[in-house]
């Protein structure tokens, strides 16, 4: 049995709320991710979906250690992230890299960009110094970029050129694990497909692990192995990617996948009307959290809240009516 590379077990994490002046009552907080669970196995890429605002990338932080949990537990190879020793601390963060949804602001402006792709091997002692600049070079090239550009900086590159730097800064450190928030959300369509198809590359030839954040499901249909669905911080559904995308078993899902653009009118899915836009999540109401959008809503929706059960092995699904509505 395969165990995991990277777990999550009942993770919360919330931010305060600023407050608007002296009398502005007890502080509030937004709960960003609800008692999440999931693990990610060597090799395989899973997707996680959502609307805007719906936890997404405070999930990938977390998993990427960028931010601690305020409760449950994160685990690399079976370890606590809080328990790791120093050295363990160190192979975890060179492990498990991220890229970043805006190639934009996530590269020293004042850093040539091939000095920016040498700095994880001198910080992991990857490579001397004396050829660092030979193994920056060939991440370069990796990733489909001119060796020649080595000495120009970020401002002179197109945003696809910069995801690609990014792509290639993350290579640098030697990850398992890549996790990518968003990586193509900010290109244009032609450029996005370049990148999906050279993560997809790098995956196969790199025996990479991927977490790939994406608001849009025909990314993570081309892109994942299993797919998690969040709905204002918490998992409703997770499922291997083939039965998600024809056998969904929330409402949530189902409307995204209804929102999914097609090439022929035949294949469209009938249209979700959902019934309102979606609460924040620090108003959240009793019982399911997408009752007030839901088109099949029932009292024991508003009254108590599902919890996220196995309908079939490697399929779960947090809803009421999820065996009448979604028969197999």
């Amino acid at each position: 049995m395969t165990h995991p590379i990277l777990e999550a077990s009942a993770v919360s994490k919330r931010f305060a709320l600023r407050d608007n002046g002296p009398r502005s009552g007890p502080k509030r907080f937004l709960k960003a991710v609800d008692q999440v669970s999931l693990s990610l196995s060597p090799g395989l890429t899973l997707g996680i979906a959502g609307e805007s605002g719906c936890g997404k990338s405070t999930l990938a932080k977390l998993l990427a250690g960028l931010l601690p949990p305020d409760s449950g537990t994160l685990r690399f190879e079976g370890t606590d992230l809080q328990h790791l020793q120093v050295e363990q601390q160190r192979r975890f963060r060179r492990s498990v890299q991220m890229i970043f949804q805006d190639p934009f602001s996530s590269l020293n402006p004042r850093l040539r960009i091939g000095d920016a792709i040498a700095e994880p091997l001198l910080i992991h002692g990857l490579a001397p110094r004396d050829s660092a600049r030979e193994q920056a070079t060939a991440l370069l090239e990796r990733v489909g970029l001119s060796a020649e550009l080595y000495d120009r900086f970020p401002h002179e590159f197109s945003g696809g050129q910069r995801q690609r730097i990014g792509i290639a800064r993350a290579l640098a450190a030697q990850p398992s694990v890549i996790v990518a928030d968003e990586p193509v959300s900010s290109l244009d369509i032609s450029i996005q497909a370049q990148i999906i198809n050279l993560l997809l590359e790098l995956k196969q030839h790199q025996g990479l692990t991927m977490v790939v954040i994406s608001h849009d499901l025909a990314v993570l249909r081309h892109m994942s192995d299993q797919v998690a669905v969040m709905y204002l911080g918490a998992l409703v559904e997770l499922a291997p990617a083939k039965e998600l995308f024809t056998r969904c078993r929330h409402p949530y899902t189902e409307a995204l996948l209804a929102a999914i653009p097609r090439l022929h009118p035949s294949d469209q899915h009938p249209p979700i009307r959902l019934q309102q836009e979606p609460a924040t999540p620090d108003a959240l109401l009793s019982g399911c959290r997408f009752h007030p959008r839901c088109p099949y809503v029932q009292d024991i929706c508003r009254q108590q809240a599902p919890a996220l059960l196995e309908l079939k092995p490697g399929h779960t699904a947090a809803c009421h009516r999820s065996s009448e509505l979604f028969k197999s």
